[in-house]
């Protein structure tokens, strides 16, 4: 999986970048098992605000099936970027659940004359 990690109005900062790509690694893995054929594309903003000490995090994932963003806001950035990244977890298990049902529901008059 693709991730693209963009620090916006703040320097580029190694440890806040591996910590992002170690809870994302999660994410990825929870993916490989749903998306194991289909590439996939995600896309992490870190933005400091200059004015004030409150960050934010937004996180897009786009995969075949599904799109999914998440966005935390805080003053502290790493635990903004945990808050996203568990957010993310939660909306990737719900759309693993309602993509399962999809293919699992018993078939009936109306998915017959979709067909």
């Amino acid at each position: 999986m693709n991730l693209k990690i963009t620090f916006q109005n703040m320097p580029h900062s190694e440890p806040l970048a591996s910590h992002a790509q170690q809870k994302f690694a999660k994410l990825a893995e929870l993916l490989s098992n749903v998306e194991n054929r289909n590439p996939m594309h995600a896309e992490l903003w870190l933005k400091a605000h200059k004015q004030h000490n409150h960050h934010g995090v937004e996180l897009h994932i786009k995969t075949p099936h599904f799109d999914l963003n998440a966005h935390e806001e805080g003053p502290d950035m790493y635990i903004a970027v945990d808050n996203t990244m568990d957010k993310m977890l939660r909306q990737i298990k719900k759309e693993k659940e309602r993509l399962l049902e999809r293919h699992h529901k018993p078939d009936t008059d109306k998915r017959r004359f979709e067909r």
